[in-house]
């Protein structure tokens, strides 16, 4: 994606520990959420925290946040410190999150997970949400009704207070029934770690199933993870991807897993595959690494250049767009080069006042020696605001000394907003809608963008051709037996999957037009 990420909210863990503390490494249940964090520090960079359950401390469940990387939050670069957040957040059991914002500041009370202190110990609960209420605004003007008060603008905010309602009164109501009721109350994606004070551990994937999440049982720790590299990784057998409107409750030492909302249809996001997962994850069975090779393959059927070896190379934008570039260059025959080489040491962010081109040289490094007098096909993984396309073509054609500079993208334009997670909620902000003409933008469904419109981004970006993976390459690619029906593609295809979704893209088009700037879904939406 070319230095532009779209920005996903966010990477889920949990842990149980079956046996007591010392059979453990130093933390327990805080050693085994930092390395799952770790593992998908790629889900969210702005922060990380985790919470843990301890019944030999006063305060049972503890809550720790901080901005910045895993190892960054947990001070693994430095022993004391390190171990001093072990010691303290030691733990039989616990939650854990890492985060990007799609809606809220950077600021640490933003982070997750959020903590509601009661001195009942069963209405004493943390937890984290991966996802996005497209109804955000909607039930807040509720809850403002009813006297409530929102001190941040963020959906995390208002699903605490809507755990918070279920557990009013006297009687300890079941989990399944609490989140079955507040899947009644919620449109969109939100997969879910819930702890209490009581040490009852749960979480749960919403009934269309957007964003991954998986388990596994071993016998002496229950794990969940947004992506199932960070199970493997903990050397846990027999991974499972929860199922739709499905979670797993451990409590009392027992773990169950159940249905706790009925599932009408699977809206996989098509874009975990394309861009967000871990190449080495698992997603509901298919291989995230697989489907980007074949999403290569699929976009070199389509390829009608004339190209040889000698004078052609393909080479990839690092990291998310190598598997797809390899496949692509393997069934054209074509050498895959690493022209571009990612400077790991950049950090998140970049020097205040850079320029584009600066930003891109920042982050790459040019292989002059692999790119000088070459035909370059580069393979993007997405583009979607186009910001970074054009001083990356620019910076491999002049500084790199590339004879042309032809951009492929394993992925079709992107040309509707997201309401489910990910940080695309407006049509301005978008490339291909910016060659849009308002019949097209209207016209949006599953045909591939017009000609007219691809032409217009080659022009803009400066590459001397450019082809997008088609949607029917997509879904070949993804591979799933119920191709279309089994992903959401609204980003693609403007047909959303929740009723909120479609109400959100109608406030869309209507702030396009009037050029009104902001996140859609922070917007209310009128019935």
């Amino acid at each position: 994606m070319s230095g532009e990420e779209a920005r996903h909210e966010c990477g889920l863990a949990a842990i149980h520990l079956s046996k007591p503390l010392k059979n453990y490494p130093f933390g327990g249940a805080a050693y085994y959420l930092y390395r799952m964090l770790l593992q998908q520090q790629n889900r969210g960079q702005l922060s990380a925290g985790i919470t843990t359950f301890n019944p030999k401390r006063e305060q049972v469940i503890d809550t720790y946040r901080k901005l910045g990387l895993v190892n960054e939050a947990f001070r693994s670069h430095h022993t004391a410190k390190s171990r001093a957040v072990m010691g303290h957040y030691a733990g039989l059991k616990g939650i854990g999150q890492v985060r990007y914002a799609t809606c809220g500041l950077d600021d640490v009370s933003y982070a997750q997970p959020f903590e509601r202190h009661h001195g009942r110990r069963w209405k004493w609960f943390a937890f984290a949400f991966n996802g996005n209420i497209a109804n955000f605004s909607e039930l807040k003007k509720e809850m403002e009704k009813k006297q409530y008060q929102l001190v941040r603008n963020l959906d995390t905010e208002l699903i605490l207070h809507h755990i918070e309602h279920q557990f009013r009164g006297d009687r300890k109501p079941e989990l399944p029934t609490v989140f079955g009721n507040l899947a009644n109350i919620f449109d969109g994606a939100y997969n879910i770690v819930f702890l209490n004070a009581e040490g009852t551990l749960a979480a749960m994937r919403d009934p269309l199933a957007f964003r991954p999440l998986s388990y596994a049982i071993d016998d002496d720790k229950v794990a969940v993870a947004s992506e199932s590299c960070a199970l493997t990784n903990l050397g846990m057998n027999n991974v499972q991807s929860f199922k739709p409107g499905e979670m797993l409750t451990v409590e009392n030492g027992s773990a169950k897993v159940e249905k706790f909302a009925n599932s009408s249809r699977k809206a996989r996001c098509m874009f975990e595959w394309v861009y967000f997962a871990n190449a080495a994850s698992l997603i509901d069975g298919k291989s995230v690494y697989q489907v980007r090779w074949r999403l290569g393959e699929q976009l070199a059927k389509t390829e009608t250049l004339k190209v040889n070896d000698k004078d052609w190379i393909v080479v990839s934008v690092p990291d998310t767009a190598k598997p797809a570039a390899d496949a692509y260059a393997h069934t054209l025959g074509l050498p895959s080069m690493e022209g571009l080489l990612r400077n790991r040491y950049v950090g998140r962010t970049f020097i205040e006042g850079q320029g584009r081109e600066e930003r891109v040289r920042e982050k790459y490094n040019l292989n002059k020696a692999v790119l000088h007098d070459k035909k370059v096909i580069l393979i993007e993984d997405s583009i979607v605001r186009g910001l970074t396309s054009k001083p990356l073509v620019k910076y491999i054609r002049d500084s790199g000394k590339a004879k042309e500079v032809h951009v492929r993208v394993s992925c079709p334009p992107i040309r509707a907003p997201c309401f489910y997670g990910i940080d695309m909620s407006t049509l301005q902000e978008m490339i291909a809608v910016r060659h849009m003409s308002k019949k097209q933008i209207e016209d949006v469904g599953f045909q591939d963008v017009d000609e007219s419109v691809i032409e217009g981004i080659r022009k803009d970006i400066g590459a001397d051709s450019l082809r997008y993976q088609s949607i029917d390459g997509l879904v070949k690619g993804i591979n799933y037996e119920s191709g279309a029906e089994s992903l959401c593609m609204a980003c693609l295809t403007g047909k959303y999957p929740t009723p909120f979704g479609e109400k959100l893209y109608q406030v869309a088009k209507q702030n396009q037009e009037k050029g009104i700037k902001g996140r859609t879904y922070e917007m209310s939406v009128k019935s």
